[in-house]
């Protein structure tokens, strides 16, 4: 892969409905969610120390992102196939349930090379 190749890292959610803010089955409270924003950032960061400029990281609420909620990855929380959070890299979804800041670095790794 292109040394300027930029492996995008998205962070699709759908609160209350697949479980929401990654709690589970707790309510999405404010607390909770800010919690959430705080893995979205630790990972952000993460990326950005391992990979320098060569990795976004983008969150989107499928409740107030009909075009996301409406396809196909996004049905995969709005049909509960997945739990939520679904974390998606370069398109494609890789991890479901939770933010799994490691697991997602090491897979960027891989695909960065």
């Amino acid at each position: 892969m292109a040394e300027n190749n930029v492996v995008l890292v998205e962070i699709l959610e759908l609160p209350g409905v697949s479980g929401g803010c990654s709690c589970g089955s707790k309510p999405c409270t404010p607390e909770v969610a800010a919690m959430f924003q705080q893995q979205v950032e630790g990972l952000r960061g993460a990326l950005e120390e391992a990979y320098p400029g060569r990795t976004g990281v983008s969150y989107v609420n499928l409740k107030e992102n009909q075009e996301e909620r409406e396809s196909e990855i996004g049905q995969l929380l709005v049909t509960k196939k997945y739990p939520g959070p679904l974390v998606v890299i370069n398109g494609e979804p890789k991890f479901a349930g939770s933010i799994q800041v490691k697991k997602i670095v090491k897979e960027v790794g891989a695909i960065l090379g």
